[in-house]
């Protein structure tokens, strides 16, 4: 039996492959906004992550986490029509549990949990409809929004907005934001490939939301997942007035852009790698405009016809282009600008385009086409060092005709450009080519390689000494143009060598910077790094009892788990209820409620009955139950199902007892393994937690690695001075970190992530300030009140899962804790400094399970919550206790003397 699909998109969208595995950083980024957005506080959630770092994957997978939770219907708004059937697609393959769709096809259907209704943000952004209370134009063929959103919610189902591409979508902000202040959604979730910020703030006020949860991950993060290339290169021609007038910039442009592919081709063969580089040519809209750019690369490149792909229809087709894009017999895509969004060309590098850049979110989705590392590339390097820099280069050639009125007009025009770049990758800089033209790169200077052990491939036909060898251009008798490759897959009869390439020149006043990795000491060190827009700030060992490294707690290695497990399984609460349960289960007594319906006359009846228990399964669920239990074992379950019986057996017994049953003692014993299978089976968190309390309870103190003997930020964004914080400044905000790929460039980024130098001197270790070390508004403020306190001697903003940060295990699951603060104060005047933890929470609840344990090197954590523009602390049972003012944090310093002796 087939069943019709429920809508058209239905019919043609389905999984296009496996599931991704998600990057660690996208398996991060995808638990973190799962946990915010579903938060108590159901907080909006913004996600910057750049072009090509699956930021439509990540959404995609907290849908569908959210979904399996509650009942949601998602609307999902995208800038360009062209990405609607690319989001369908990608909801199909990665989102399983959810059901994608149009909103104009949704509408008239069943709401219903998990459906994902796609639109354009302008398909709903109509001052009509709003007028109307988006209640206007429906009838018996039509469902208006307004009539299908309150059946959703007539039918108990949650509302969730999600604004993909954010940075485009947002641009008519307001009217969008009037139509998502309308829905009133539960969840809003929004994805942006800028740190520019303007445009959310007017949308999320105009939709009356006051401020947003940010989830950041940097391109160098999406680098080293070799999802995006490290380095850009982007060409301009730069005409003097003798040729401005006679030189054709488009031929120009299209024949330099194809040496570059035909030297990526070479070197692909070189390297090993099976994988027919693809040039794309994007061309102005309107008639001849492909025609023109065919003929170019047939006559001038030597390009056979049935080599170039076209795309000449000005309405675009993102699934054609990819299928062209895709097919490796095309060596060129011609396509005009209005199709330059919303398809994929993994192996495309370069690309040559004669339009402007006028706009630069439309730069940023243009250079999203080359940016992405295809797989063959992927598959052949395990790591992103290892790639060779021109196959980890996006390769960009323009061409505009309307800048070239002059010198001064081409440098405005290529600073416009330089700008619009740096948007979508790190800091840029100008340098100059041996044909002339100007390129923008943030591959800045032909310098040492950061690391010696980097292979990369010998390019086709040049030896050591860099010369090239010329090839003959042998050319087909049918149609007399020089063929472009054999089967082997090397290229012959090109018409261009690599001494035609237009590269990059380096002059004289291009200063080599020394590498950092060859310092031999910390002075040197630190002016090196400065070379490359890094500042040092030292950690302050001079403060009093600065300890050369922290403290950690690890999980116990040696256990009596026997121990433990007698201590999680009478440590766990066993209501009245769940113990009458179970001593009904035990004896086979337990009741339903069985329904009879008499189909003739339609009547219902109901009475209640007693059911018969399947033990072998009862027993089977209980220990899943116990297998997730942690370092649990088949003894270990012995022991528990014991002890959860003794508990049961009394009240077995009286039940047999009023019941007059006379059950010899073998079958009295079985009955209590029930009860207890039953009890066990409905308590699987609270034994979960039990363990992990136990366990907690003998973790292992240990001291952490040493802490960095400086951390690193871009010089260009100093950082505000901190009397007392151990490297002397305030963190950087998550504001400036987002920016953090407009100061430095690739190559100095990675140099931040070097964590050891080896100086005359010894080991010089470096860390480097990330969002793990941001502060929102709350933990600033307590920032500042520490540097003010007379008696607090040192601060430390202790960041999340590095090596050196203090980390406690929990009383109540698996995961680790890091509380936000390490203070170091004197509880008493004259007595000696002692170290404490601080957390400042939203989540009261959150930070009660955190309290149950008390890690002995810093005693009993404290935390604050804010109540109301107060802080308060909270105390163990969730309630706020003392009042604490940022201006004077005595009755912080009171609280930590009452809990002074929970530190050992």
């Amino acid at each position: 039996m087939t069943f019709p699909a429920r809508s058209l998109s239905e019919a043609i969208t389905t999984a296009q492959g496996p599931l991704l595995v998600p990057e660690s950083f996208q398996f991060t980024l995808i638990d973190n906004i799962t946990d915010v957005i579903q938060s108590s506080a159901e907080p909006p959630c913004l996600l910057r992550a750049p072009t090509g770092s699956g930021k439509t994957f990540i959404l995609s997978r907290v849908l569908g986490n959210v979904s399996t939770l509650h009942d949601v219907l998602w609307l999902w708004f995208v800038p360009y029509v062209t990405l609607l059937q690319q989001t369908l697609d990608a909801l199909a393959t990665n989102a399983t549990e959810l059901s994608g769709q149009l909103l104009s096809h949704g509408l008239n259907q069943q709401p219903a949990p998990g459906q994902v209704l796609l639109s354009t943000t302008s398909g709903v952004s109509r001052a009509s409809w709003r007028r109307a209370g988006y209640d206007v134009g429906g009838g018996e063929s039509l469902r208006t929004p307004a009539a299908f959103i309150a059946l959703a919610r007539a039918n108990g189902m949650r509302i969730g907005v999600v604004v993909d591409e954010a940075h485009i979508a947002l641009d008519e902000a307001t009217e969008f934001g009037q139509f998502v202040k309308w829905l009133k959604p539960r969840y809003l979730a929004m994805a942006t490939a800028t740190p520019k910020s303007q445009r959310i703030n007017q949308f999320l006020a105009s939709a009356g939301k006051s401020s947003f949860e940010s989830f950041g991950v940097s391109r160098s993060d999406v680098v080293k997942a070799r999802l995006n290339k490290a380095y850009i290169e982007a060409v301009m021609y730069q005409l003097g007035q003798a040729t401005h007038d006679v030189t054709d910039l488009k031929a120009t442009v299209i024949k330099q852009a194809w040496r570059r592919n035909q030297h990526l081709q070479r070197q692909l063969v070189d390297a090993g790698i099976a994988m027919e580089p693809l040039l794309l040519v994007q061309v102005e809209n309107g008639e001849g405009a492909i025609e023109s750019a065919e003929k170019i690369l047939m006559h001038e490149c030597g390009i056979p016809p049935h080599a170039i792909g076209k795309h000449s229809a000005d309405a675009p087709d993102p699934v054609m282009m990819s299928a062209i894009a895709n097919d490796t017999s095309k060596k060129v895509l011609i396509f005009k600008q209005s199709a330059g969004t919303g398809f994929d060309a993994p192996r495309a590098a370069v690309l040559a385009t004669t339009k402007s850049v006028n706009d630069p979110d439309y730069a940023m989705q243009y250079v999203g086409r080359v940016m992405r590392v295809a797989k063959p590339i992927r598959q052949a390097y395990a790591n992103v060092e290892d790639i060779p820099p021109d196959f980890n280069t996006a390769f960009i050639y323009l061409a505009n005709a309307e800048a070239q009125a002059g010198y001064q007009a081409a440098v405005n025009n290529a600073m416009a450009v330089k700008s619009r770049l740096e948007g979508e990758t790190e800091k840029m800089v100008l340098r100059n080519t041996r044909s002339g033209a100007q390129a923008f790169t943030n591959q800045t200077t032909k310098q040492k390689p950061l690391s010696y052990a980097l292979g990369a491939p010998t390019s086709h036909g040049q030896g050591a000494t860099g010369s090239v060898t010329e090839h003959a251009s042998p050319t087909t008798p049918e149609s007399g143009i020089p063929s472009s490759s054999n089967n082997s897959g090397h290229t012959q009869g090109h018409l261009f060598t690599d001494e035609d390439l237009d590269t990059i020149v380096y002059g004289e006043k291009d200063v080599i910077r020394p590498s950092p990795l060859d310092a031999l000491t910390e002075d040197e060190l630190e002016e090196r790094l400065r070379s490359f827009g890094i500042r040092l700030y030292r950690c302050q060992r001079t403060l009093p009892n600065v300890p050369l490294s922290l403290r950690r707690e690890n999980r116990p290695n040696a256990l009596d788990m026997a121990k433990i497990t007698e201590r999680a399984a009478t440590q766990v609460p066993i209501s009245p209820s769940l113990m009458r349960e179970a001593q009904l289960a035990a004896r086979d007594r337990l009741k339903e409620i069985e329904r009879h319906v008499e189909m003739t006359q339609q009547k219902v009846s109901t009475q209640s009955v007693r059911i018969s228990l399947d033990r072998n399964a009862l027993a089977k669920q209980a220990n899943v139950v116990m297998s997730r239990l942690p370092n649990v074992e088949q003894e270990d379950r012995r022991i528990l199902v014991s002890i959860m019986a003794r508990q049961a057996e009394p009240h077995v017994r009286d039940a047999l007892e009023d019941a007059d049953q006379d059950v010899d003692e073998s079958e009295i014993q079985r009955m209590c393994r029930y009860a207890a299978h039953w009890i066990i089976r409905a308590s699987a968190t609270k034994l979960s937690e039990a363990f992990w309390a136990a366990l907690a309870e003998h973790a292992e103190t240990a001291e952490a690695e040493a802490l960095p003997d400086a951390l690193l930020f871009a010089e260009s964004m100093p950082l505000l001075s901190s009397e007392k914080h151990i490297y002397g400044v305030l963190p950087p905000d998550a504001q400036q970190l987002g920016e953090l790929d407009q100061h430095l460039e690739y190559d100095a980024q990675r140099l931040m992530d070097t964590a050891t130098w080896n100086l005359e001197t010894g080991v010089f270790r470096t860390g480097r300030f990330d969002f793990t070390y941001a502060l929102n508004s709350d933990e600033l403020r307590f920032a500042e009140a520490l540097d003010r306190a007379e008696f607090v001697t040192w601060w430390f903003r202790n960041p999340e899962k590095k090596r050196y940060a203090v980390r406690v295990m929990r009383g109540d699951h698996k995961n680790y804790f890091y509380p936000d603060f390490v203070v170091c104060l004197t509880h008493i005047p004259g007595d000696p400094p002692l170290q404490r933890l601080v957390e400042t929470k939203h989540d009261i609840k959150d930070a009660v399970r955190k309290a149950r344990h008390t890690p002995p090197s810093y005693g009993k954590v404290m935390f604050l919550t804010q109540d109301g523009g107060h802080y308060h602390i909270i105390n163990s049972d969730g309630s706020l206790g003392e009042e604490v003012d940022f201006g004077d944090l005595a009755s912080m310093r009171e609280k930590f003397k009452q809990t002074i002796g929970s530190v050992m």
